[in-house]
């Protein structure tokens, strides 16, 4: 037997193959990371003409610096430590400096690490979308209820890593408006009409975006800085580049971990890394999710749409394109009909067998045994970790850009 560890919540949990069966553990190749992120900053700043920048920042009245991340790396609150300096640094003693912090994708994980910097006084604000607190104001312009805070600013930053996600691709400033700090709960008119978001991100998106790629292991690579949709593109080339892990032929059995703590959380954040491994499933083969989802199921809407789901199963549709929870469980239906999934996890059997449909097992081991006595000691098996952050593709796929991502709107 071959002993083969995945991440799991907190801690790992490992998995026995037999060692006469053919295996491969996908992994990225080694990137180079930068040594000093601070000065990766400073030379993406640089690049931008720091005079122009100092002089914007001076200019500006009101200030907002959108954070979106899933990334609990001290790379990245390098960066974000030494752009919140920069930033009160070059400000006129007038101006206002808000940080809004989206928890669209982290749950509120390692959230006080963006709250303090030494020596500076933060006005941080946890946006969350899901409330109905009176900061919330409705853009004409979109007919979406957007941040006040951002909407008031004549300066806009968002700061985020580039990093993949099993139902939008790579994402990029366009997800952390339409997720984080834009929403439609109230389904407005305007809303109902508009077949590609990317107009809305596009009508309020930031004056600057920062975006960093990190390595697999979460080093910083790059940061990249300056127009929304020129950095999107710059990053995303280089993410693909660095967070792509390519098999040569699709695999009968496919074993994937989310990587742990915060991305395995809830069953919610578990559906979310789904689409990066779809590919490298046979059709009729068999996933194999180890997700400890200590949190449970996930949020009521997520609960809610998942009860709707259990109720219609496969004449379930997704409400809205807007509605994130039930595009994640459109997503796990649609890959349920290509293979057979099965969650390694906490969560009582009872629950995922009958919400989802899936198989339950307490264990790798039974999770393997259950797929081999299907497939057979002949099959092939993959073994993904950190599958979260990274993305599978066959050998010969060429670069397929995050427009071209299907559930992308």
């Amino acid at each position: 037997m071959v002993e083969l560890w995945l991440k799991y919540g907190k801690t790992e949990v490992f998995v026995d193959v037999p060692s006469d069966m053919q295996y491969f553990v996908a992994e990225p190749s080694k990137s180079v990371e930068v040594e000093n992120v601070e000065a990766d900053l400073e030379s993406a700043i640089v690049g931008l003409g720091r005079e122009e920048l100092e002089r914007l920042i001076h200019s500006s009245k009101k200030i907002s610096l959108v954070v979106d991340t899933q990334l609990p790396a001290e790379s990245f609150l390098s960066v974000y430590k030494k752009l919140i300096e920069y930033i009160a640094q070059h400000k006129s003693a007038e101006a206002s400096f808000s940080v809004l912090l989206s928890p669209w994708r982290y749950s509120g994980i390692g959230i006080e690490n963006f709250m303090n910097i030494d020596d500076i006084k933060i006005n941080s604000i946890v946006v969350d979308r899901y409330s109905e607190a009176s900061e919330w104001t409705l853009d004409d312009a979109t007919g979406l209820q957007v941040h006040q805070e951002y909407l008031s600013s004549d300066l806009k930053i968002v700061l985020l890593p580039t990093e993949y996600h099993g139902a939008y691709g790579l994402l990029d400033y366009r997800h952390t408006i339409v997720m984080g700090i834009a929403y439609s709960k109230s389904r407005p008119k305007r809303v109902k009409s508009i077949e590609n978001l990317w107009e809305v991100a596009n009508s309020i998106k930031p004056n600057l975006t920062i975006q960093t790629v990190h390595s697999y292991k979460k080093g910083l690579v790059k940061v990249f800085a300056g127009q929304p949709e020129q950095v999107a593109t710059s990053a995303s080339s280089l993410a693909h580049d660095t967070l792509t892990v390519r098999l040569k032929n699709k695999t009968d059995i496919v074993i994937v971990s989310p990587g742990g703590t915060p991305y395995d959380l809830t069953l919610m954040n578990a559906l979310q890394t789904l689409g990066n491994v779809e590919h490298a499933i046979k059709n009729d083969g068999i996933l194999i999710l180890a997700s400890e989802c200590t949190n449970g199921l996930g949020g009521p809407d997520f609960i809610a749409e998942l009860g709707r789901y259990a109720l219609e199963k496969d004449d379930y549709r997704p409400s809205s394109i807007i509605n994130h929870e039930a595009v994640l469980i459109n997503k796990f239906r649609l890959l349920s009909r290509k293979c057979k999934i099965a969650l390694v996890s906490t969560l009582p059997k009872t629950y995922v067998e009958r919400l989802l449909g899936a198989k339950a097992f307490d264990t790798l081991s039974d999770a393997l045994s259950y797929a081999l006595r299907i497939k057979g000691k002949e099959c092939s098996i993959s073994l993904i970790p950190d599958v979260a952050r990274m993305s599978v593709s066959l050998e010969g796929e060429g670069n397929k850009s995050q427009d071209e991502n299907p559930n992308n709107p």
